[in-house]
């Protein structure tokens, strides 16, 4: 069962248990204080299940945010002839895929995640490694020693 399947059963148990518990205190309430005093206590109950419930469903809604809605975190560092360029890419590593023309790294990743990043013209990638969603690149620079812009 998928990560998102199971919050939603146990959405569904947390709140069930819940009402039936408030259930059961109505009932006891009204049973040993009836009249105004009853009624009132019922509804603070009642009040306060419905603020429970709600934070419980906000909790379970908040979810981190894909890679692609974040600022994109990566890394450009130079070594002489070669340029070291690592970045959190989200997966799974069949996913992950780069391209380099014309100026511009293009960095593909699970879940539709693509970015594009300017380096210089004439690279040859030397080494890439992927692991734990971090990729890291080995980029050379050829012929004439072209900065960064």
């Amino acid at each position: 069962m998928s990560k998102t399947g199971m919050d939603e059963v146990l959405l569904n148990l947390i709140l069930g248990i819940g009402t039936i518990l408030a259930v059961a205190l109505l009932i006891v309430i009204f049973k040993v204080k009836g009249g105004l005093l009853g009624i009132t206590l019922g509804s603070v109950v009642v009040l306060a299940l419905i603020y429970w419930m709600r934070e419980i469903k906000r909790i379970f809604n908040i979810q981190e945010e894909p890679v692609e809605k974040h600022d994109w975190l990566y890394d450009i560092i130079e070594d002489g002839e070669n340029i070291i360029f690592v970045a959190r890419v989200p997966g799974p590593p069949e996913k992950v895929d780069v391209k380099i023309g014309d100026g511009v790294l293009e960095v593909k990743g699970g879940e539709g995640f693509s970015k594009r990043v300017e380096i210089p013209r004439n690279v040859k990638l030397l080494e890439k490694s992927y692991v734990n969603g971090v990729l890291r690149l080995k980029l050379r620079v050829l012929g004439v020693k072209q900065r960064l812009r």
